[in-house]
């Protein structure tokens, strides 16, 4: 049964076949969103998740393309207008690594993980946004990482790229706020998905040796944590960075 926490709202969430825009996906719909899954590459997963979704009546949709690309994010955001009459909720959830030490990170390495991580939220929020504006108001959700407010070893691409989007973040909040729009960030830490699957277990090790709880999270923790900026539980936060890291230290 769905719960009403966001009944009527209509969201977009990027990344949303696996790991934590999956797990997003699932707390939206349950909560009464109609969620509107994007995803590049994962047909398959894609359209298992969609049967779901028909199997069980609930509203929203699954479109593929690449959020870096200025032309699909246009269109994507009007079908959405189109299809369902409104956006409340965006959530930048599309993110990529291509981890090397500094030194020997090739130009290939920091376009590709700019591109996704950085300009995908871009483009996304800068779409998204004109249509909360004309309703009301609406909810800008990036996720971001511990490595965008640390800086990881052999990780400067993908800690440059989030840590861009944390300033995004706060510069689209203080531009926004009047406008009835909130934009927050959510920076979760070691979270259990495909993306952690092959770290080797020496980086694992040390990473929860710094961490208070010594556990990975969960991808449904961290979507928990999304609900309230979503529903406007929370609604006096704004331009904040909200880490979901098991208090991770360093």
């Amino acid at each position: 049964m769905r719960s009403g926490v966001l009944q009527d709202r209509v969201a977009i969430v990027t990344g949303a076949t696996r790991g934590i825009g999956r797990a997003v996906w699932e707390q939206f719909s349950y909560a009464g969103a109609t969620v509107i899954g994007v995803y590049a590459r994962s047909e398959e997963i894609a359209a298992r998740l969609e049967a779901e979704r028909e199997s069980r009546s609930i509203p929203g949709a699954f479109y593929q393309g690449s959020v870096h690309d200025p032309a699909f994010v246009k269109e994507l955001m009007q079908r959405v207008k189109r299809q369902f009459g409104r956006l409340d909720i965006l959530v930048n959830n599309a993110g990529i690594t291509r981890d090397n030490l500094a030194m020997r990170m090739t130009v290939e390495e920091w376009d590709t993980v700019l591109q996704t991580n950085w300009l995908g939220t871009l483009l996304c929020a800068t779409e998204a946004i004109p249509y909360m504006r004309e309703q009301g108001g609406g909810s800008v959700i990036n996720v971001v990482s511990v490595s965008g407010i640390y800086g990881r070893e052999a990780q400067a691409n993908y800690s440059t790229a989030k840590g861009a989007v944390i300033g995004l973040t706060k510069l689209l909040a203080r531009r926004h706020a009047q406008e009835g729009i909130r934009v927050n960030a959510v920076a979760p830490g070691m979270i259990a998905t495909e993306m952690t699957e092959s770290l080797p277990a020496g980086t694992m090790d040390a990473f929860l040796g710094h961490t208070h709880l010594k556990r990975q999270g969960t991808a449904g923790e961290v979507a928990a944590a999304l609900l309230p900026l979503a529903s406007g539980a929370a609604a006096y936060v704004s331009g904040q960075v909200l880490k979901v890291d098991g208090g991770f230290l360093r």
